[in-house]
């Protein structure tokens, strides 16, 4: 029997969304005509974050900053089938990414399936025709059987709950990094403390290091091993705990009881938000923990939740089987699983059967308690901030049990797991190339016969800076 035709709506056109569109695109049933594809970006390029925009709305179309630089080497980040260009800086800059985005979309023909400046306004779910009703900024309302939700979760700010900082936001003496660019207009603050612990913070505290007098960066608490080096503290550069309390006059109060004075500037590289502000379908607010599962789809804004292999929702308002949630784990090398994710999704749209609601509820249920083990708590807001992030090797994991799921077999190759590992002294070793002045030389004809060619690069640049650390270890 003729299967029937399919209509498939993807919401948004970054990295998330274009590897969405690549891999329907190759199914028989796009080739064939008998499923549609279309994507809707709100913008008039495609690339999502990496398509830079000034710090200007409310919040800015993207929060990327002057300075940025990826965390991974693009050979682990890069698509497997779309590598970079040879020679490309190990750690390329925001500027070079979105070209990438820009290629893979032209090599693979995906921007016959985009249409630019529509912005998705409204997605709601009709019970009595069984499909998905979408009004665009265009003032169209169009139907849908599956829609992918790829609009990313680095556009809203999130803010920490501590006391007296609203005070601060209101009187223009704090901002969230998604409005930060560069530290010109900044050189006349004296003392600026910066919040977080990721890489953008680390990225600004840099750039703001070369032209305030002193740097604070509050770092709010551990991180799991290799996910990030911070600098050692010097002269004009010194590492604090959490915040407890933004107090009058430039005073900070940590949770240890001690006091910082004279703050002049507060920059929150706080995070962003998990934020569908077009689906009324979904529920705002921290979820109870399983079992049994929410008859609601649930966000917390850290995570969404039921979802069945990080993807499908499991709850009774619409079918679990017509819409997916691409994205959303961290603490991963995005672009490749997006792919994976993608193809996970291809084979529920072709078969709505082969996702097993019962035992992915028993899956979703073991993990609840596995966080609760591991976080020593059952905290739901606790349990909701950590869902998603992964732990060292369950990336890996978590893409082998995909591509299972559409009946392959896939283990992680050992480089890519070596180069994840090692990924913090990487990114520092490549620094000190890039300081000594050898990046040039070391990137000459490099990528020309493939990947090898890079992966034989991390490791000279490990072996370099092992080899260093050995010479001199005060470094």
């Amino acid at each position: 029997m003729k299967e029937a035709p399919k209509r498939v709506c993807v919401i948004g056109a970054g990295a998330n969304g274009l590897a969405t569109l690549k891999v329907l695109a190759q199914m028989h049933e796009v080739q064939s005509g008998q499923w549609t594809l279309v994507a809707f970006e709100e913008r008039d390029n495609v690339g999502g974050i990496w398509y830079p925009a000034p710090p200007s709305g409310n919040p800015p179309l993207s929060p990327i900053y002057d300075s940025l630089y990826t965390n991974l080497p693009h050979c682990l980040m890069a698509f497997p089938d779309f590598l970079f260009e040879p020679e490309t800086p190990l750690y390329p800059a925001a500027s070079v990414v979105q070209k990438y985005l820009e290629d893979y979309a032209a090599h693979f023909d995906l921007l016959r399936f985009v249409r630019l400046c529509a912005r998705v306004e409204r997605v709601i779910w009709d019970t009595n025709s069984g499909e998905w009703d979408v009004t665009l900024s265009t003032g169209e309302r169009l139907e849908f059987d599956f829609v992918v939700v790829a609009n990313g979760h680095f556009r809203k700010p999130q803010y920490p709950i501590v006391a007296g900082l609203q005070s601060w936001l209101d009187s223009g003496r704090a901002f969230h990094s998604a409005w930060y660019r560069n530290p010109r207009g900044l050189a006349h603050h004296k003392k600026v403390m910066v919040v977080g612990g990721g890489p953008s913070a680390i990225d600004i505290c840099a750039d703001m290091g070369g032209v305030v007098p002193l740097i604070l960066h509050s770092i709010p608490g551990p991180t799991l091993p290799g996910e990030v080096t911070y600098p050692k503290d010097t002269d004009n550069y010194r590492k604090v705990g959490r915040v407890a309390e933004y107090q009058d006059d430039g005073k900070v109060l940590l949770v240890d009881g001690s006091t910082e004075s004279d703050i002049d500037l507060l920059i929150l590289a706080t995070g962003y938000e998990m934020s569908f502000p077009f689906l009324s379908e979904i529920t705002l607010g921290v979820p109870p923990l399983p079992p049994p599962l929410p008859n609601e789809l649930h966000n917390s804004t850290y995570h969404v939740f039921p979802l069945a292999h990080h993807l499908f929702p499991l709850q009774g308002k619409f079918p679990s089987t017509s819409i997916a949630f691409p994205g959303l784990p961290r603490l991963i090398v995005p672009f490749p699983l997006f792919e994976d994710q993608a193809r996970a999704i291809a084979q529920v749209i072709k078969d709505p059967e082969s996702l097993d609601s019962i035992t992915c509820t028993v899956d979703i249920v073991a993990r609840a308690h596995a966080v609760m083990r591991e976080q020593e708590t059952e905290d739901p807001l606790r349990i909701a901030k950590t869902w998603f992030r992964f732990a060292p090797l369950e990336p890996f994991e978590y893409r082998g049990k995909l591509i299972a799921f559409t009946g392959k077999n896939w283990t992680a190759p050992d480089w890519e797991v070596e180069l994840w590992e090692k990924r913090a002294s990487l990114r520092q070793g490549w620094k000190a190339v890039e300081k000594s002045g050898k990046a040039v030389e070391w990137l000459k004809g490099v990528g020309e016969n493939g990947i090898e060619d890079w992966i034989e690069l991390c490791r000279k640049v490990l072996k370099e800076s092992k080899e260093e650390e050995e010479w001199n270890p005060k470094l």
